[in-house]
Formats: structure tokens, C-alpha cells, sequence
């Protein structure tokens, strides 16, 4: 959704439009439930934070400032839901990363296409995946410094050490993955 777009559904919501919640879901449901499923690893619970988000937009976007940034806000929302999520049942998330280890995916050949950037992103700490999923998910890195309450430096020293976090972890799995060429017996 452009900055046009945003404004026009923020300036709906806060006449209690409701064509101002259709623009915002229609434009940020999707980044948003993307973002809510890498960080949770749990569709299910991706699926209530996402609601979770857009009840709080019904109740709260007549109070948004006229240049409020509607993605970004949306991100914060859903972000410290699943945070507060985790708080009030940490042993859940435990429970649920085990059984997702345990369990092979129902849908491989989806698993395969998603591959081994999705297993290592899961592999990640939160911390290091969440600042990897909201630069990824198109805010920008203003918004995120802003969320995550860090400075400029910060943010990007975060973002760096993400990232080489992650291709560590690629490279662990490439290198896990690799078949051993076979020996053939003369």
C-alpha cells in the first residue's frame, strides 16, 4: 500500500469508516500474517496474532495521527502481541518448537521450495529473526529502529550480525545436507 493509500484509510478510520479497516487489512493482512508466521513458527498462533492486530486497529484507528505510518504501527502491534504471547506462556513456545522438530512437515514438497532459508530463519534467536523478518517485510529501517528502541548504529549493527548469523547457519545446513560422493569399488 502507498503512503496515499495509508493516509486515506487512516483518515477513514478516524471518521469510524469502516472502508478505512478493508483498505488497511486488504493492503497489510498478508506481509503481516507472513511476518507473524516466520516469527512464531506456528501458523495457528500467526493466525490469532493477526487478528489480534486488526481488532486493535478497529478499536484504536480513530485515535491514529493523520501521519501516523499504518504499516509500521501494524508491525509494532503484532510484534508485541506475540512477545506478550511468549511472556504469558513461555513453556508453550518450548512445547511447540519441540513438537515441530519432532513431527515431519505434512506438506514436504512446499517445505522443499522453502528450503533451507526458512529452517535456518527458524533456527535463529528471536532477536536476530525478528529484526531479519520486519527489514525484510518492506519497513522501513526507521520504523524498526523505533519498534525495537534502538538507535541508528544499532539497528544496523543488529541487522549485520543477523544476517551473519544466518548465512552461518545456511552454511551449517549446506553443510549438513551435502551427499558424500560414493566410492567405487575397482
Amino acid at each position: 500500500m502507498s503512503s496515499r493509500s495509508d493516509e486515506e484509510a487512516i483518515r477513514l478510520l478516524r471518521r469510524r469508516d469502516a472502508r478505512g479497516f478493508e483498505l488497511a487489512y486488504a493492503a497489510h493482512a498478508g506481509p503481516l500474517l507472513g511476518f507473524l508466521r516466520r516469527l512464531s513458527r506456528q501458523p495457528e498462533l500467526a493466525d490469532d496474532l493477526l487478528q489480534q492486530a486488526f481488532l486493535r486497529l478497529a478499536e484504536r484507528g480513530p485515535e491514529l495521527r493523520s501521519d501516523s505510518d499504518l504499516r509500521a504501527w501494524l508491525f509494532a502491534v503484532a510484534r508485541n502481541a506475540y512477545v506478550s504471547q511468549l511472556r504469558r506462556a513461555p513453556a508453550l513456545a518450548d512445547e511447540a518448537t519441540l513438537e515441530t522438530l519432532a513431527s515431519p512437515p505434512p506438506d514436504i514438497e512446499a517445505r522443499l521450495l522453502l528450503g533451507d532459508v526458512e529452517r535456518a530463519l527458524g533456527a535463529l534467536r528471536f532477536d536476530d529473526r525478528e529484526v531479519l523478518l520486519l527489514v525484510a517485510g518492506g519497513l522501513e529501517r526507521e520504523a524498526v529502529a523505533r519498534l525495537l528502541d534502538l538507535d541508528a548504529a544499532a539497528l544496523r549493527q543488529r541487522l549485520s550480525r543477523a544476517r551473519s548469523r544466518l548465512l552461518a547457519e545456511l552454511e551449517r545446513t549446506e553443510d549438513t545436507t551435502a551427499v558424500a560422493p560414493r566410492r567405487v569399488r575397482s
